[in-house]
């Protein structure tokens, strides 16, 4: 035996006053395969992805969990399994109509299969409002799918049934109760199961003799020998319990019943079973077994006519994907003109029209002639995007004032090949082009145009690096030891090579040559990309003599040795008749100078700033003999 739960809200349960007469229960099984929702249901929200409500039988129901239809065939599936946690969708009722109501009760019934294999927290909430939406709604409450949660019981597996009290303030005709299911465990949920749902109406039945109201036809000419109208009758009497049924004819006289039953009905008529046709409406009231007949309508169908035909110039129309100016289109070939949708056009009506949909379009336009005879013609106005370009570069990073090969290319759509048109920056027209490096960066465009017009611009960035400039100096601190500088500039690097075997990495390097002579140095700046940079010196080096003879003069000194502006000599004691003489390489006398006192201890100063780098001889005579010294000059 099921579980029946009743919910009752506080203050809406009436129990006295009840218009029995007036009620009548209403049921969905979900048993029609046709369509889900159920007719006159409607799904609100959800979707995109998320959980759905849908039709299951037994074999498509799924095994999480296993259910079987409560009654007949079907039932409805919400698919919270393993759905996003707060995925949720809304399943809307057809209208309840309450406006008999009185003080009655009313109540919407559902059963539900509730499972203890997946404990997520799915659940189905009900809700009550005069518009199929959940804003405004009352909510009447809510059932858990996991079984040994306690809302609003605690069970164990099976289907249970939940009715919920329609408050008693819903007294209106357009009433609705919406299903919400929401899906909370994610992986540990599952699937949740309705069927048999039933709910309560106090509908407004006829009474009397009932309202046929007014019968019309969307058309009363049709051009050719068939065509279709669509016949509308309104103002009847349309409570509970009004039936409706149509009646033509082909002479007025004579009348046959056919299958329509509903206040808009579209049909095909055909001059094959004559050239009118007469429509009347008969309007019954079950209750009262009373009827009214509306006015007659008559249609024309005249064979002898033909639809114009109509011609739009241009026949399609392209635009370019965030176009301001419209498509022009110029329709002809009957009197009045109108065009559907409306969607991007300058107005629904007239010969010329003025087309910028936001996205491509198909327009109808039907053209009217003077005998009221309808022709219609399709155009596509597409909207295209510019081509997919791509712009490629040799190097992106080159020395400054060389140039890159920059290319666009565009990729194959399909079809036909397709033609483009370039226009570069640089004045180029074809999809190559070649761009100089010029400063620290420099942009370079492209505008790639398709067939239709439609463009697509694209830049590059081109970096520029310096040239590096390569200067030196180095100076000789003595004999073999010599320091060189890097004293150039834009050098990421550099390399020195001293011809003897050795190298080096650093601006500023002191290097000892491992012999005397003249060496044939390398320097090369770098900086990528650009060229490196390379300069040659030659560099003479030897070891600095010693003095040759010194028995005269006791601690006889020189320096600084090298020297490239004077060379200071010092010994002890006081000597006369002092004579100083430098010799160069080749023995030649290049200074020569006679002191006739000289003080030891203040010395004598030798001038070397106009002496050529080199090796020289310095000899001091005086009257105990003659002192020879070794000097290098260096500038």
């Amino acid at each position: 035996m099921k579980k029946i739960i009743t919910y009752v809200i506080a203050g809406c349960l009436a129990i006295s006053g009840s218009d029995l007469f007036g009620q009548t229960t209403t049921g969905e099984g979900f048993e029609s395969a046709t369509a889900f929702p159920p007719t006159g249901w409607q799904t609100v929200g959800g979707g995109f992805g998320g959980p759905t409500w849908s039709r299951r039988t037994t074999a498509n129901a799924g095994t999480t969990p296993v259910a079987k239809p409560f009654g007949g065939s079907a039932m409805a599936r919400f698919s919270s399994n393993n759905a996003t946690a707060g995925g949720t969708q809304t399943l809307g009722s057809p209208v309840i109509d309450l406006s008999k109501r009185g003080t009655a009760n009313s109540y919407i019934s559902l059963y539900m299969y509730r499972d203890s294999i997946y404990k997520g927290d799915d659940s189905v909430s009900v809700w009550f409002n005069t518009s199929r939406s959940l804003t405004g709604a009352k909510r009447l409450g809510g059932i858990a799918r996991y079984c040994r949660k306690t809302m609003p019981d605690s069970v164990s597996n099976g289907w249970y049934k939940y009715s919920f009290a329609i408050p008693s303030s819903y007294t209106g005709t357009a009433n609705y109760f919406l299903i919400q299911a929401t899906a909370r465990g994610g992986a540990q949920g599952g699937h949740i199961f309705i069927d048999s749902v039933t709910w309560d109406a106090y509908p407004t039945f006829c009474d009397g003799t009932p309202n046929s109201g007014t019968l019309s036809a969307s058309t009363y000419y049709v051009c050719g020998a068939v065509g279709p109208a669509t016949i509308t009758l309104a103002g009847n009497t349309a409570s509970t319990g009004i039936s409706i049924k149509y009646q033509t004819s082909t002479d007025s006289a004579t009348f046959t019943t056919n299958a329509w039953t509903t206040n808009v009905n579209t049909g095909n008529f055909s001059a094959a079973i004559g050239k009118y046709r007469y429509i009347r409406a008969i309007v019954t009231c079950s209750k009262s077994g009373l009827v009214d007949t509306s006015n007659c309508i008559r249609l024309w169908i005249d064979n002898t006519a033909t639809a114009p035909t109509i011609t739009v110039t241009p026949a399609n129309a392209t635009l370019c994907a965030g176009a301001t100016v419209a498509a022009k289109l110029v329709a002809s070939g009957a009197l009045t003109y109108s065009w559907t949708p409306t969607t991007g056009l300058s107005s629904n009506t007239g010969d010329t029209m003025y087309a910028l949909p936001s996205a491509s379009t198909f327009y109808t336009v039907a053209g009217i002639d003077d005998k009221g005879c309808t022709g219609q013609r399709n155009v596509f106005v597409q909207i295209q995007n510019g081509p997919t370009v791509t712009l490629t570069a040799t190097d992106t990073m080159v020395c400054e004032g060389d140039s890159v090969k920059l290319t666009a290319t565009v990729p194959p759509v399909g079809g036909p090949p397709q033609t483009y048109t370039y226009s570069w920056s640089t004045g180029s027209i074809i999809n190559t082009t070649f761009a100089k490096a010029n400063g620290a960066s420099s942009s370079y465009q492209v505008s790639v145009k398709n067939a239709a017009g439609c463009e697509t611009k694209v830049s590059k960035t081109i970096f520029g690096v310096l040239k590096p400039v390569n200067t030196f100096k180095y100076t000789v601190i003595g004999g073999r030891k010599v320091q060189f500088d890097f004293t150039g500039s834009n050098a990421k690097s550099v390399y020195w090579n001293f011809s003897d075997g050795n190298e080096s990495f650093q601006t500023t390097t002191t290097y000892t040559f491992s012999a005397d002579g003249t060496f044939k140095v390398m320097l090369v700046a770098y900086n990528p990309p650009c060229k490196s940079d390379t300069v040659y010196l030659n560099v003479k080096v030897t070891t600095v003599p010693s003095a040759i003879n010194n028995v005269v003069l006791a601690d006889l000194n020189m320096r600084p040795n090298p020297s490239n502006d004077q060379a200071y000599i010092t010994f002890n004691g006081m000597e006369s008749n002092v004579g100083v003489m430098v010799l160069d390489a080749m023995g030649r006398v290049v200074y020569r100078n006679n002191y006739d006192v000289v003080d030891g201890y203040k010395g004598i100063w030798i001038p070397t700033e106009a002496l050529s780098n080199g090796l020289y001889q310095v000899r001091i005579g005086c009257g105990k003999g003659v002192s020879t010294l070794g000097l290098q000059v260096a500038h």
